[in-house]
């Protein structure tokens, strides 16, 4: 029918001659306060990294140089030099490269074995051709493809939540007027190493043990707390969160392929003549978690951009 009902007009009306907000439309919140120094530690007992106040921090984190490491000292960040390849040299690279055809043909048919091991590929590609530039890899793809991937996250993002109640708890302890506002801060965290706990293990996938293997990954964050809405309840917690991951590929001696057996020797020698170049491979995550104070395992964590 043509009429309109008058609840219809009410809300098409403008706010303005309603004299009021739009219906459903919810309560302005206070602008968080922008609280801490940087630089301030955290004082935590039950997180695996350390935290600090402050924006995104890369912490020194040493990564080996494989068959180029000083004999003399496996603490040398400087690669010893290379030598000239020899005939032997290049016909070993390229039976590699017709080996890395012959894989990238075989991905994903049915049967075969290593038939999944894409990102395996492309890594061991960008040692034998990227002349030893840093390359870009997928966090999200070894979280939603591998069960260490996603034990890794889940654990980290823990770690890092225990990080911001503990700060937030030291900035309320210097000024308690901090409790009854929303505030925001931001914290920074040491290297975690994956591979060698049960929080934080090795990769369970051939792909991404021959993509990354054991690797290191640091944490950095922007919290915002509100006051609890009831009277007596808990503050509630806002963290966008950047999970940022790191490796060096190589290949190191008296170590051998987990799947396959082969000895890393095999590859380590185009290290040493420069047929082949370690590099760093590098990847972000963002993820968005919400909690309340004291439950971050009852934390809703949402990729940040709806990727």
């Amino acid at each position: 029918s043509g009429s309109r009902r008058t609840s219809d007009t009410f809300e098409s009306a403008p706010a303005s001659r309603r004299g009021g907000p739009a219906l459903g439309s919810p309560a302005p919140v206070a602008t968080p306060t922008p609280v801490g120094t940087a630089g301030t530690p955290v004082a935590t007992t039950d997180t695996v990294a350390t935290y600090q106040s402050g924006p995104p921090q890369r912490p020194a984190i040493h990564h080996d140089n494989g068959f180029l490491q000083n004999p003399n000292d496996p603490d040398d960040p400087n690669p010893i030099a290379t030598q000239s390849p020899g005939l032997s040299d290049y016909a070993a690279l390229a039976e590699w490269e017709v080996k890395l055809r012959g894989a990238r043909a075989l991905q994903g048919v049915p049967g075969v074995p290593h038939n999944d091991i894409p990102d395996g590929l492309d890594a061991y590609d960008h040692f034998l051709h990227g002349g030893g530039k840093d390359s870009q890899f997928s966090y999200e793809r070894f979280v939603s493809t591998d069960p260490s991937g996603q034990a890794v996250l889940t654990n980290s993002t823990r770690d890092t939540q225990q990080g911001a109640e503990a700060y937030y708890n030291q900035l309320v302890a210097n000024d308690p007027s901090l409790a009854g506002k929303p505030v925001t801060f931001q914290i920074t965290g040491s290297p975690i190493g994956v591979g060698s706990s049960e929080q934080f293990p090795y990769p369970e996938t051939e792909n991404w043990q021959k993509a990354i293997g054991g690797h290191s990954i640091w944490n950095s964050a922007t919290v915002t707390v509100y006051p609890p809405e009831q009277p007596g309840g808990k503050p509630r917690f806002e963290m966008d969160m950047t999970l940022h991951a790191e490796d060096r590929y190589n290949f190191n001696p008296d170590q051998a392929d987990i799947a396959t057996g082969t000895p890393d020797a095999d590859n380590g020698r185009f290290e040493q003549t420069g047929l082949g170049h370690q590099y760093t491979n590098r990847a972000e995550l963002q993820r968005h978690v919400t909690w309340t104070q004291g439950s971050p395992e009852n934390a809703v964590s949402r990729p940040i951009g709806g990727r």
